[in-house]
């Protein structure tokens, strides 16, 4: 039994990343970000929900200031701070910058609703408080939305504001990674997500369908699904970034990916209708199943790697009540029995699915043109990230089991 879900969870893997490589291979190179030659540019609504983020707050606000457009607001909403959160906004406010406060936290969702209310913009950009845009990105991501009105939404590219710890600097290459699939996806029209960190919306879609999910933990993935349920499609500018805070310790961690996969679980039951659907495309019948497989996996892979750590442990403390402590004897012979008794069924396809895995982050790192520049996080990446991964997963299926309180936490 468990050679055959060892052999579904690495043929899995080696399929999405063969799949994906087929994309890149038809599209590499082949990607335009021209800017459009705008004769009357449409007003944009910069929405910027903030709660407690006097650390990075003045590095949103400076970013929004210099941006490379002729006509846009930037409308910030004080979620009921208790820090000095909306002092700090207040002191970095220009003209075209409009202070709204809650006097009661509300949520992220409610605090952007806010905004829309009172947005005169055509276009509307969400950018966390937490994050800033480079210059030039409202500009590309408006020039995609102006030539298809199919369009929904279009997002950017995600990179850290700073690496000054171990675990942002492995959060680096993960979305390193992640940028170079959702780009991906936009050719295959299967982008499923809208982060806070830069979205734009057409201000006239958001006001259809009701503005966002107020309570929900993920609101972003909400809308996402939304859209698309209503007909719209999402592309990405992958060459210009929004720079996000990323968690600076395990904990910040944990909370923040266990609320991304409650999330998850909540709204993919919660537009379950989407599922395996051919009228919703390769979204509904290819990307949704594979959000689906992919957490069915890593939760599978960790429950196996526990169990055969749980198992060797018992053989070992069985093997030293009987005999003692003993080192084995290290020699060619030894080696030699070691590799004829390893199951190759395994080891074979998990090798192939590993080359293929580091080929991905070799040719994700190339695309972009960047080189990795922490060897140490990366290979730790490579080989470990998916255990912490499985354990967000399973702790996020038993707070769903347990009914705990869902609560949006970064």
């Amino acid at each position: 039994m468990i050679l055959y879900v060892a052999w579904l969870l690495i043929f899995s893997s080696v399929f999405i990343a063969i799949f994906y490589l087929s994309i890149y291979s038809n599209v590499k190179g082949t990607r335009q970000e021209e800017l459009l030659d705008f004769e009357n540019p449409p007003k944009v609504t910069v929405l910027m929900p903030a709660f407690n983020e006097e650390k990075v707050v003045e590095e949103a606000l400076e970013s929004v200031k210099t941006l490379d457009y002729p006509d846009y607001e930037v409308i910030f909403i004080d979620d009921a701070s208790t820090d000095s959160t909306l002092e700090k906004a207040r002191d970095n406010s220009f003209e075209d910058m409009t202070i709204l406060r809650h006097e009661q936290n509300k949520g992220k969702a409610a605090a952007l609703n806010t905004g829309i209310e009172e947005s005169e913009g055509e276009y509307v950009v969400v950018q966390d408080a937490d994050s800033k845009i480079e210059a030039n990105l409202i500009y590309k991501a408006l020039s995609r939305m102006e030539r298809d009105d199919s369009l929904g939404a279009v997002i950017a590219s995600i990179k850290p504001l700073d690496t000054d710890t171990f675990l942002r600097k492995i959060q680096a290459v993960e979305y390193q990674v992640m940028n170079f699939y959702r780009m991906l996806m936009t050719e295959i029209n299967t982008l499923n997500v809208t982060p806070g960190a830069f979205s734009i919306y057409n201000a006239s879609n958001l006001r259809e369908v009701g503005g966002f999910d107020e309570g929900n933990i993920t609101e972003d993935l909400e809308m996402a699904f939304r859209l698309r349920k209503n007909g719209k499609m999402f592309e990405m500018v992958y060459f210009d970034s929004s720079h996000t805070e990323f968690p600076a310790t395990l904990k910040q961690l944990y909370n923040q990916r266990v609320r991304w996969a409650r999330g998850f679980i909540y709204n993919g039951l919660k537009y379950r209708e989407m599922f395996l659907n051919p009228d919703y495309g390769y979204f509904g019948t290819l990307q949704l199943p594979m959000l689906v497989l992919m957490p069915a996996l890593i939760v599978t892979s960790f429950v196996l790697v526990i169990t055969g750590i749980l198992q060797m442990s018992y053989q070992f403390a069985l093997q030293v009540s009987a005999v003692g402590l003993w080192m084995p004897e290290l020699s060619l012979e030894s080696i030699h029995i070691a590799f004829l008794g390893a199951n190759m069924k395994i080891y074979i396809p998990l090798l192939l699915s590993l080359v293929l895995i580091a080929y991905i982050i070799k040719t994700a790192y190339s695309y972009s043109g960047e080189k990795p520049k922490n060897i140490p996080a990366l290979m730790l990446y490579f080989f470990t990230y998916f255990l912490l991964q499985s354990g967000f997963w399973v702790s996020a299926l038993l707070k769903e089991i347990a009914r705990s309180e869902k609560v949006w936490t970064s």
